[in-house]
């Protein structure tokens, strides 16, 4: 059994006129309409402007110390320096993890700091990103990438936080 597609009497459509929505103009033209007149000024607190905090003169620790402390730690990884000496620039969690890496570090490369990045979210913690080139000895090199956290205890500038991905 087939049916039409269309059905063979014709379809009969209404249309209604909408009604208007839009208010019927000022006949004098003089004053707003009435709903607007009726509004009142608000009360209560009212928001005020305030001047933009002042930008701080620099960064709270330069770029340069923060280098250091990176190019010690790459120190260690190559074997040009003892990792001892590292004990009371990193927490306890980060030169734990340095010392895992070490173990897996085969010997005779050279690790080089290629690029610092700085972040301040605060007066007191600088977060560093960083671009590490790793040659080996036969030659073949390849590049990671490292973060860390140092925060201000005092007058000093400790890591709080170390990772080389």
């Amino acid at each position: 059994m087939t049916v039409p597609a269309l059905p063979d009497e014709p379809c009969h459509l209404q249309f209604r006129r909408l009604p208007d929505y839009e208010p019927d103009c000022d006949p004098d033209g003089i004053g707003p309409p009435m709903r607007w007149s009726s509004l009142r000024p608000a009360t209560g607190p009212q928001l005020r402007l305030v001047p933009p905090a002042p930008e701080p003169d620099g960064p709270p620790v330069a770029p340069a110390a923060l280098a250091q402390v990176l190019r010690r730690v790459l120190e260690v990884l190559d074997g040009r320096r003892p990792v001892n000496q590292l004990r009371t620039l990193l927490p306890d969690v980060a030169f734990e993890a340095l010392l895992t890496r070490l173990r897996t570090v085969r010997p005779g490369g050279r690790h080089v700091l290629r690029k610092l990045r700085t972040c301040y979210p605060t007066r007191s913690a600088v977060e560093v990103s960083a671009v590490i080139g790793i040659s080996s000895p036969a030659g073949r090199e390849r590049v990671v990438a490292a973060a860390a956290r140092f925060e201000r205890h005092g007058d000093r500038w400790l890591c709080a936080v170390l990772r080389i991905l």
